[in-house]
């Protein structure tokens, strides 16, 4: 019987009767002696995972019968901090003094202790693995050593830095410090200045200091560069041979107007009984990524393209991504084509899969699709117009039969930041969701569900993208929330995603509702990849994968070559493929989420540096948080969120309830919660701890143009002009 993942976890957690020692479990589970180091390597991988956990006498045991729970590690910027429990349970809260050296973003386990409120709280037990290993600060000198001192607020321990490990930094610049080990319980972490960045206020250097702190990958190394520029700019004959011509479809790519790869590219033909053949064309990135290559490798480690706000860092060199993968207009391109046969209302009939050559008549922008969508450009003589319009009304029968179904849209706002060529914000506004978007999205989603049944009913190995049912104890703390503004949210043990989405209905168009939105969009878990095909609640789908995006996310690439190698799998293969992917689907998931931080980072960054020249102005704006210290609003111009202490609000004392989600005075009655509107002036704009402060105006339901408007008004225009 062959030592799995699964078989020995299911042994530590159901029929082992007490922590064992290695060679006590692998005499249990009867591990032949030429396979015990390979099982040794399982038992340290999994508790580096945090599946389990090795006591001081060396035996292993079960977290969760321990009263031990692993997970990730999150600091807030006043000391204390929560771990995010890999088994979904809730969070739990520790306190300053049980972080016991432990840092943010470490994975850790932590030894629950107490439940304070019916929530847990604890202390950690042990750092399973180190999150930062470079930190990125000011550096301040000194005769005999330096220190360094953090940008990001959630490392609140200066980094001691002898002076032979300066790297000729100077007293207020800003380095890349990578950190020593550092055992816990020790005074203050240790470090060595790799990289000096330059002066905090040079140009760019804001977001020069997220790509450091999140330790992203910018260059490619020259045998991987080399790999890439080895391929010729023409398709053999040979290859173009083997695969279904679809280059006589009139097949058009939709992007953002400031995208520089294109995976997909959409076509649609009527059938002659009234319905609709869908085609959905994605690069063909495993023709040039083979398994096992340099490109692979590279692409492995990075996981995803990140797109922070003045750029992109991308999976694959840019002779892949931005040319020879990249479906261009008017350019011979290999891609893997899902064609989908649907009726007049939108209903899938029958679909194939099959490796393609097309060629792209179009690239349109989603603001150009919409104008003709609009009619805007009906005089236009190009021939997309009328495809495109076929398109939108298909896409209204998917969108129809996708929410009856349950599944869920949450439409959050989000900032758009417009640079210019120097990285200097100059504009922000709203991003829009067009009618355009919702073509590709619906289509992108229908092909993501096709692929992922026809791995599914295959019984092929595959990735999945997964998403889990809420926690049932998050969900009913939402229902008090919910509760404090008249909205009724079920509180049953087990909730549809039909449920919640007749709640976003309801609370559509309300002054609060955007709030509740976010909030309930916070209680929900995160989608992963996984082998384990779950479903995906979020859509209400009992089968769903990602397939669309190859060119910057490797899950795709992998399920692309699933797909091609499907005919000629072999059991031996097929298991190997199994054992492979529980891992590969956790460095993904792993890459994804700091791509996810690093993005949110750049955008705050950037929206700070635009405010900066902005302080004494008022702004309308809405409370989206509310804490004991006070509550934070967010601009509704701008979309970023900045605290107002109670301490500055000076007409009564107030007190903090958590189930309302209000300060509420003692004397006066009077009430700051969630979702109220208000009048804010900004006094502080932290560029450094990313962080806004903010005055209440009082009396006032419009802002006023602070003492520095418009002398910041004329800066602008000279800058401009």
């Amino acid at each position: 019987m062959s030592i799995t993942r699964d078989r020995v976890l299911d042994f530590i957690r159901s029929e082992s009767g007490r922590p064992l020692r290695p060679r006590e479990l692998s005499r249990a589970l009867r591990v032949p002696e030429n396979d015990y180091r390979r099982f040794r390597r399982l038992l340290v991988q999994l508790e580096r995972e945090g599946a389990i956990v090795r006591l001081r006498n060396n035996r292993f045991g079960p977290p969760e019968r321990l009263n031990l729970a692993a997970g990730l590690l999150s600091v807030n910027p006043d000391g204390f901090g929560f771990v995010c429990r890999d088994d979904g349970n809730p969070d739990i809260f520790v306190g300053p003094g049980g972080l016991r050296g432990a840092l943010h973003g470490d994975r850790v386990v932590v030894r629950i202790s107490r439940r304070r409120g019916g929530k847990p709280e604890g202390e950690i037990s042990r750092v399973l693995e180190r999150g930062a290993r470079s930190i990125v600060g000011i550096y301040r000198a000194g005769t005999r050593f330096g220190f360094v001192e953090p940008d990001d607020p959630r490392f609140p321990r200066d980094l001691h830095v002898s002076s032979e490990d300066a790297g000729g930094a100077r007293d207020g610049q800003l380095v890349v410090v990578r950190l020593r080990p550092w055992l816990p319980g020790n005074a203050n972490p240790e470090g060595e200045v790799v990289e000096v960045l330059g002066q905090p206020g040079d140009p760019g250097i804001d977001t020069l200091s997220i790509v450091k702190e999140y330790d992203l990958p910018v260059e490619f190394p020259p045998h991987v560069l080399a790999a890439a520029e080895a391929f010729p700019d023409r398709i053999p004959q040979a290859e173009t041979l083997n695969r279904l011509d679809l280059r006589h479809l009139h097949c058009v790519t939709i992007d953002p107007e400031d995208a520089r790869d294109h995976d997909d590219a959409v076509s649609l033909e009527d059938r002659p009984d009234g319905g609709f053949r869908l085609g959905v064309h994605i690069a063909d990135v495993g023709y040039y990524v083979n398994e096992g290559g340099p490109l692979d490798h590279e692409a492995l480690a990075r996981g995803t393209s990140v797109y922070l706000a003045d750029r992109a860092i991308p999976m694959l060199p840019e002779r892949l991504s931005g040319h020879l993968c990249s479906l261009l207009p008017d350019k011979d391109r290999l891609a893997v084509s899902v064609l989908i046969d649907l009726d007049a209302n939108g209903r899938p009939l029958e679909s194939r899969i099959t490796t393609s050559v097309v060629r792209s008549r179009a690239r349109l922008s989603y603001r150009q699709a919409q104008q003709f969508l609009n009619g805007s450009r009906s005089s236009d003589p190009a021939p997309h117009v009328g495809v495109l319009r076929k398109m939108d009304t298909l896409r209204r029968h998917i969108t129809g039969r996708r929410m009856k179904r349950g599944a869920i849209d949450f439409n959050i706002a989000e900032p758009r930041i417009v640079v210019d060529d120097t990285g200097r914000v100059t504009e922000i506004r709203r991003s829009e969701r067009l009618d355009s978007h919702r073509i590709i999205e619906e289509f992108m989603l229908l092909a993501n569900e096709t692929v992922a049944r026809h791995l599914r009913d295959r019984n092929l190995p595959g990735l999945y993208r997964i998403h889990e049912k809420p926690d049932a104890q998050r969900l009913a703390e939402f229902a008090d929330t919910a509760a404090a503004f008249g909205m009724g949210f079920p509180r049953r043990e087990r909730i549809a995603a039909a449920d919640i989405q007749k709640f976003l209905a309801a609370v559509e168009g309300k002054r609060f509702g955007q709030v509740l939105n976010a909030r309930l969009l916070q209680s929900m878990k995160k989608a992963v990849y996984s082998p384990d095909n779950i479903g995906h609640f979020g859509l209400a789908c009992d089968t769903y994968t990602h397939f669309t995006s190859p060119i910057r996310r490797y899950p795709d690439l992998l399920v692309h070559r699933l797909l091609k190698e499907a005919a000629g799998l072999t059991e031996e293969r097929k298991n190997r493929l199994r054992e492979r992917l529980p891992a590969l689907g956790d460095i993904a998931t792993g890459r994804e989420g700091v791509a996810q931080e690093a993005e949110r980072a750049s955008v705050k960054v950037k929206q700070i540096r635009f405010l900066e020249d902005r302080v004494g102005d008022a702004f309308n704006a809405v409370i989206v948080g509310v804490r004991s210290i006070g509550f934070f609003a967010e601009l509704d111009d701008y979309l970023i969120d900045g605290l107002v202490r109670v301490s500055t609000i000076g007409d009564d004392y107030y007190v903090f309830h958590e189930i309302e989600g209000a300060l509420i005075g003692q004397r006066t009655g009077r009430r700051f919660r969630l979702g109220d509107p208000v009048v804010v002036q900004l006094v502080r704009a932290d560029r450094r701890f990313r962080r806004l402060d903010f005055l209440l105006k009082e009396g006032g339901s419009k802002p006023e143009r602070g003492r520095n408007r418009r002398r910041n008004s004329a800066r602008r225009r000279r800058r401009r002009h």
